[in-house]
């Protein structure tokens, strides 16, 4: 048996824990014994102990990649477990104390995909970051091939670098009488359509461009909004929407612990990103349930959502394709049909969190044995 450390600073759950809980979920205990070391208050840590995986919490390290104080707690942390492999989330504090600490393979997870501009496109730069990561790593996971791009242009090596696509559970499908109630309560008539937007409330997630849409959709009185989420914008979007005259046909929800239910009666799941998206979990989870998603063109969305196949692609910011490709698949029933089969069939072959953990269980074990060479 091994031993594995997987380090995540996030206090919320964002798509990097939701990725990690899934892993845990589906992991072979039988293999690796596993400690998750995060931050003290992290939402993350009551889900993790559901699970049953050992965790450590640590002062310092809250949301942030690089902590002096949590450098020192991951370190002493890091040094006391003794594990075999350390897979850092989004924090490089992690990276420099499992290297310092003489852990065998430290190897890190790609979480975001962003433009890459000002100095980091300077080549001076990119040979530092390429530099920096030889040193404190053996290996990078990118959970999109979008993230290797974005790796490469940062100056990361091609031969460093492990695509292992992101992975969501299953969703638990509802009956008819469950869905009627869940909309009840909610105020939305039962025949209604259900749009749904599943993402943080921060700009690069966009939500004005579907709040433009919905505007134009305005008259159409049997189709609903639903925004999924919380952050910064809350307020904001809540104003917004008052003032484009959605406040009826629009939910803003805040954070949903169970989002099953709301992907339940969800008949379309809409990404409007124009930044760090790459392997959208939102997206996988309703193509589990065979719910076609209208994605907007930004990087690793045109790799989770094939145009015509199992959802429809609109160019970042278009609120008025957006709109056109509710109205398509709102009002074909056999174009409907279609994506949502396709949808179902994507997820179960590729978008799966079982498929994710055995990958990323198998690439641990290769980079211990080559390590070991």
């Amino acid at each position: 048996m091994i031993r594995v450390v997987e380090v995540i600073s996030d206090t919320n759950i964002g798509g990097a824990g939701r990725l990690l809980l899934n892993r845990m979920k589906y992991s072979d205990r039988e293999k690796i014994n596993y400690t998750v070391i995060l931050p003290k208050g992290s939402m993350l840590t009551p889900r993790l102990k559901q699970i049953g995986v050992g965790i450590v919490e640590i002062d310092g390290c809250h949301d942030r990649s690089f902590d002096i104080k949590g450098f020192f707690s991951l370190y002493e942390a890091i040094k006391k477990i003794s594990p075999d492999l350390v897979n850092s989330h989004a924090c490089i504090s992690a990276r420099i104390a499992g290297k310092m600490a003489g852990v065998d393979v430290n190897i890190y997870t790609r979480h975001c995909d962003f433009s890459v501009e000002g100095a980091f496109s300077m080549p001076l730069i990119r040979k530092a970051f390429g530099a920096l990561s030889d040193l404190i790593t053996d290996g990078i996971i990118a959970v999109s091939y979008s993230a290797k791009k974005n790796l490469l242009l940062l100056g990361a090596k091609e031969k460093s670098i492990k695509v292992i696509i992101n992975g969501a559970d299953c969703v638990s499908t509802l009956g008819s009488e469950e869905k009627k109630k869940i909309k009840a309560e909610l105020n939305i008539p039962a025949n209604a359509i259900v749009v749904s937007i599943f993402a943080r409330l921060e700009a690069y997630k966009d939500h004005k461009t579907l709040l433009r849409a919905a505007k134009l959709l305005k008259n159409d009185k049997n189709i609903y909004f639903l925004i999924v989420g919380n952050g910064t914008l809350e307020a904001e979007l809540k104003k917004y929407a008052e003032r484009l005259g959605l406040d009826c046909r629009v939910r803003l929800l805040g954070f949903v612990e169970d989002v099953s239910k709301i992907m339940n009666i969800t008949d379309i799941n809409v990404n409007c990103s124009t930044g760090t998206e790459t392997s959208s979990l939102s997206l996988s989870e309703g193509m589990s349930i065979g719910i076609p998603a209208i994605a907007s063109d930004y990087s690793g969305n045109k790799y989770m959502v094939k145009n015509g196949v199992n959802g429809l692609i609109f160019p970042q910011r278009n609120y008025k394709r957006l709109a056109k490709c509710i109205i398509d698949l709102t009002s074909d029933e056999v174009l409907y049909t279609q994506l949502s089969q396709n949808a179902k069939k994507r997820f179960f072959s590729e978008l799966n969190a079982e498929r994710m953990t055995r990958e990323t269980e198998k690439y641990y074990f290769e980079m211990l044995k080559n390590k070991a060479r």
